[in-house]
C-alpha cells in the first residue's frame, strides 16, 4: 500500500472560495465567527455534537473560541472529508494550514520553468485520484459484503 495521505486533507482554492463565502454569510466581527455562530453552522452538516467538538478541536488552531477565515475553512474541509467516511487526523496535518493548494496548471508544460512544478502536481492529482478510487471500492466491497450477508439471513428465514 501506498502511502500519501496528506494530499486529501489539502485544501484546493475552489474550496477555499466557498469556505470563504460560507464565512462571509456568518457576518463576521472583526475577522471572527464566534463559537456559537459556528456551531449553529457546523451542526447542519448532521455530524453529531461529539464529533464537530473533534474538528473545532482540531480547526481553532489559537484556542480562542472563535474561527478567523482559515481556521473555518479547515473545519468545513474536515467536516466534507469526515461526511465522505475519512477518519479524523489526530493532529491537524501540516498541509491544512498551508495556502489553499493550487490545481495542475497543463497550459505551460512547454515552458521548462514550470513543467517540473506542473509534473510534481499532475502526479498529486492522480495520486488523489488512486486515493479517491481505492476508497470507492473499499467501500463497493464492504457494501456488497454487507448486501450478501442481509441476503443470507433472509434465505435463512424464508
Amino acid at each position: 500500500l501506498v502511502y500519501f495521505p496528506t494530499f486529501i486533507w489539502a485544501i484546493s482554492p475552489e474550496e477555499r472560495n466557498k469556505h470563504d463565502q460560507k464565512f462571509d454569510t456568518l457576518s463576521p466581527s472583526m475577522g471572527y465567527v464566534s463559537g456559537e455562530q459556528a456551531r449553529k453552522f457546523f451542526l447542519q452538516s448532521g455530524l453529531p455534537a461529539s464529533v464537530l467538538a473533534a474538528i473545532w478541536a482540531l480547526a481553532d488552531m489559537n484556542n480562542d473560541g472563535k474561527m478567523d477565515r482559515l481556521e473555518f475553512s479547515i473545519a468545513m474541509k474536515l467536516i466534507k472529508l469526515k461526511l465522505q467516511g475519512t477518519q479524523l487526523p489526530t493532529a491537524l496535518p501540516i498541509i491544512m494550514k498551508q495556502p489553499p493548494v493550487p490545481a495542475p496548471n497543463l497550459s505551460n508544460l512547454g515552458n521548462p520553468s514550470s513543467t517540473m512544478t506542473n509534473l510534481a502536481y499532475g502526479m498529486l492529482f492522480y495520486i488523489y485520484i488512486w486515493v479517491l478510487v481505492k476508497n470507492l471500492i473499499v467501500h463497493s466491497v464492504k457494501m456488497f459484503l454487507t448486501i450478501n450477508t442481509l441476503l443470507g439471513i433472509l434465505n435463512y428465514l424464508i
